[in-house]
């Protein structure tokens, strides 16, 4: 494969996978609730939504695509529950039955009676398919399915950008700056990039010369990820804009209908069958990739035979199917809790872990303390 072909493939791929339910609603929220001082807004969620997802997929990379490798270094047996705990939010149990729910609020104006039990039955199975091989799901998602998703949200950005009005509402920088950096958490996309940076570097690993050095193949991988972090991080700036300029017009709205008001609004009834192409594919994308790490995660620990694999992906599907019968809010609620507790003490983890990969025992301590820390401060 040509080196330009590849890093394109792969990075888009990234930005595909990471693009999901999450990203398609907070970016959005934050120019809401930030106001005129979005950029502060932006930056706080460039910090937490970028920056750190940016270090995730660096940090796998440095533990030669391993991500057990990165979680030992929370020693005991952390080791072993952080990422099961991490995959479960990601997977059956937050983000793949989160895009459920967002892909079918994209729908509602054009199907209000197609409800959100005959969709999630749909998506489930669309997305169990789909999951049953990660090579051939990569190929597809890098190749044919991000392009078009990225030129897609560019376009309704684009069209929503020229006729945006002023923004009204006046937020403090710092508050702006605060809420952009704790709504990146919603996001959890740090979380997902220990896990997609492992998935992307086996592939790439598998297209390269069996004479390549580590050093070359954790070159070849970081080329992407820079790829995919800089289309994310275009496409949230405009959003956070477009959520600033409209929050009149998506404050009494659900979060999973902000895109299908701002595309109607804009683009009228071309805008509804617009958002209810762009964002189904976005939401499809992501769970696809989650469902399947998940799957591969639950199987490699049971120690299986590799035929029962379709049975393990059945049930994580069948979970994430019955989880987003919850709709939008009631997955956000009991997400929400679960990452200002965990979130904090894996940021550590990970700029430790890049910083240095001596003084184990330390990053050790100050993972634990800080994670001690954030339970003791929600039981108060």
């Amino acid at each position: 494969m040509q080196q330009h072909k590849f890093i394109f493939i792969y990075g888009f791929a990234l930005f595909a996978m990471f693009f999901g339910s999450g990203n398609l609603v907070f970016p959005i929220q934050v120019g809401q609730t930030t106001g005129d001082n979005w950029l502060f807004g932006y930056l706080g969620l460039f910090i937490t939504g970028i920056i750190l997802p940016f270090l995730g997929l660096m940090v796998v990379k440095l533990y030669k695509g391993s991500y057990m490798a990165f979680f030992g270094e929370a020693g005991g047996v952390m080791q072993y529950a952080l990422p099961l705990f991490t995959l479960s939010l990601l997977g059956s149990f937050g983000i793949v039955p989160r895009c459920i729910t967002v892909a079918h609020g994209s729908l509602y104006d054009l199907f209000p009676n197609f409800s959100l039990f005959a969709f999630s039955m749909l998506f489930s199975a669309l997305t169990f398919f789909l999951s049953l091989r990660d090579g051939r799901m990569l190929r597809i998602i890098g190749k044919w399915l991000s392009p078009v998703k990225l030129s897609a949200l560019l376009i309704l950005i684009f069209i929503a950008f020229l006729n945006a009005p002023e923004s009204t509402t006046n937020v403090g920088a710092d508050i702006a700056l605060t809420n952009g950096f704790l709504t990146g958490y919603q996001t959890m996309d740090l979380f997902a990039a220990f896990f997609f940076s492992a998935l992307i570097f086996t592939q790439i690993e598998k297209s390269l010369p069996e004479s390549a050095s580590p050093k070359e193949v954790i070159k070849a991988a970081i080329k992407p990820s820079v790829v995919g972090a800089s289309l994310i991080a275009l496409v949230y700036f405009g959003f956070v804009y477009l959520g600033s300029h409209y929050a009149y017009l998506i404050s009494d709205v659900s979060p999973a209908l902000y895109l299908p008001t701002l595309a109607k609004q804009t683009m009228g009834s071309t805008g509804t069958w617009f958002i209810a192409f762009v964002m189904p594919l976005s939401c499809l994308t992501t769970a696809v990739a989650l469902n399947n790490i998940y799957a591969r995660y639950i199987y490699s620990i049971m120690g299986i035979e590799s035929n029962k694999f379709p049975f393990i992906l059945l049930g994580t599907t069948s979970v994430s199917f019955v989880i987003s019968l919850l709709d939008f809010r009631g997955i956000a609620a009991f997400l929400s809790p679960a990452l200002e507790i965990s979130y904090p003490g894996i940021i550590v983890l990970t700029i430790m872990s890049i910083a240095t990969k001596k003084y184990k025992g330390l990053k050790m301590g100050m993972f634990y303390a800080i994670s001690l820390a954030m339970v003791i401060k929600m039981i108060l």
